[in-house]
């Protein structure tokens, strides 16, 4: 792999440009690309990039939370207006909307979460049709024109903080994590015309936002699907279960990866800390929360209570995860956080039984294969929701705050933990490998790219000045990133 100087300053990642456009293909058929792993075919693109930079194009996007779905030319994306929830066909080449198809929900939850929508889940393509899922409708799939093929209503999950489960297609198979609501399951649909081959019940599975990962090939290939408190195998003809790993999360945000005969899987949430742990994960550092309001919620209360009027409205709370989920700590929906809410923050124990934590698990087995299977585990630097990263024999964990963690992938070993980005916040882009660069996307609106290997290395930081919640895409060349208001082009 060669770093070339591009008009003088600018460094690239990748191959020859010629020879990276010849060998990769036009597509980034789902989330986190060919295959669910998140690594881009080698590939030419800028270092540095941003709104007076490097910049190809830009083009508007409504609300929504979804990555780019790409097959040739065009790019698929999901948003909404109100109640009006919208399937996107974009132009690759220049950013034009070609085709824009929509549905109609009678009314908006209330999510407690700011993160929460209607359009979080990613399409995904094979090339022939393009699925759209959206939980308070249901599944739509529609060729690449835009033209109907078939759709499918679902009851919604009613999942409080929303649902960011995928859909993924595979040997003519449309699979879908139902997690949650009152028909709990993994379903698999064929996918030219929407009938059910099979559902696994997922009984006593609260929501997840764990998008269902396809491991291996033929006969032997499985479905994987994580959720409170496991990680299940399903063989993909037929639904049967086949193995089982314990010990996870009870909420589980990131989707499992495998590489070279390991499944990396697991997560981190609130409700498995407590007590201080529990009040100092909800701010950073830049807060400005106090020692003693990080031990006495009163404390707290006193001083962020600019008006004191002995509550916190939501503009009051310093920007922090507790900001974020102001909906979840204001249990009487009257618009403030009063003492009887806010302290139960500080309580000592668990909200839900589950560990944050993520395992390493050899593939194959039968059964129950969590003492057998699992041959390593960390509780370091766990991520909350970006999915792992896999890339050259090498595990990358982005942790809420701005912390990436390197391991082995075969033995856990720590390259490198917890070592600062610089910016705190949340990280709800997984990463990304393109060439020997790896892509890290803060919620904050920062982009970073950082050498990838066995030392912590940041190359470039790259400000776009609005919220990232999707994870990015790389095809022809060319980082395509979607943020709150825009979809951006970059390259040279």
């Amino acid at each position: 792999m060669k770093t070339y100087l591009i008009l003088s300053t600018l460094l690239t990642i990748g191959l020859n440009p010629a020879s990276a456009a010849d060998s990769a293909p036009p597509n980034w058929p789902q989330f986190r690309g060919p295959g669910g792993n998140a690594i881009a075919p080698a590939q030419t693109i800028p270092l540095a990039f941003g709104p007076e930079k490097n910049l190809r194009w830009q083009t508007a996007m409504p609300s929504g939370h979804s990555s780019p779905c790409i097959w040739g030319d065009r790019i698929f994306l999901t948003g909404h207006v109100g109640t009006t929830l919208k399937m996107l066909c974009v132009r690759r080449s220049d950013g034009k909307i070609l085709w824009d198809r929509e549905r109609t929900i009678s009314k908006l939850l209330t999510y407690e979460h700011v993160a929460g929508g209607p359009a979080n889940s990613t399409p995904a393509t094979d090339g022939q049709r393009v699925a759209f899922l959206f939980d308070d409708y249901g599944v739509v799939v529609t060729d690449l024109a835009g033209a109907l093929v078939w759709e499918r209503k679902f009851p919604s999950t009613a999942n409080a903080y929303s649902y960011g489960a995928s859909p993924v297609l595979d040997d003519g198979n449309l699979y879908l994590n139902r997690d949650g609501g009152l028909d709990s399951s993994l379903i698999c649909l064929e996918a030219s015309t929407g009938k059910e081959l099979w559902k696994a019940a997922r009984p006593n599975m609260i929501g997840s936002f764990c998008t269902p990962y396809v491991l291996g090939e033929g006969a032997a290939k499985q479905i994987l699907a994580g959720g409170t408190g496991w990680l299940h195998a399903y063989a993909a003809a037929t639904g049967d279960p086949v193995w089982q790993v314990g010990g996870l999360p009870a909420i589980v945000c990131p989707s499992p990866v495998a590489a070279d005969g390991m499944i990396i899987f697991g997560g981190w949430t609130t409700a498995h800390a407590a007590g201080r742990n529990r009040v100092e994960s909800a701010f950073d550092e830049d807060s400005g929360v106090s020692a003693e309001s990080m031990k006495d919620p009163a404390a707290f209360l006193a001083q962020f209570d600019a008006n004191k009027d002995g509550k916190l409205s939501k503009d009051e709370f310093p920007r922090s995860r507790a900001r974020d989920a102001f909906n979840f700590i204001d249990k009487n929906r009257n618009g403030f956080a009063e003492l009887e809410e806010w302290a139960p923050l500080y309580g000592e124990q668990q909200m839900a039984p589950g560990r944050n934590v993520i395992l390493g698990i050899t593939t194959g087995g039968k059964g129950d294969v969590t003492k057998t299977h699992v041959k390593w585990e960390t509780t370091k630097g766990v991520p909350y929701v970006a999915s792992t990263l896999i890339h050259g024999g090498r595990v990358y964990l982005v942790k809420t705050g701005g912390f990436v963690t390197c391991l082995d992938a075969k033995t856990g070993k720590a390259h490198y933990e917890s070592e600062r980005l610089g910016v705190a916040g949340e990280y709800y882009s997984t990463p990304i490998a393109v060439g020997d660069h790896i892509i890290v996307s803060a919620q904050r609106g920062t982009v970073f790219v950082l050498k990838d290997g066995v030392k912590f290395d940041v190359v470039s930081r790259n400000e776009l000045g609005e919220a990232i919640f999707a994870t990015p895409a790389v095809v022809g060349n060319t980082l395509y990133l979607r943020d709150e208001k825009h979809l951006w082009a970059f390259g040279e």
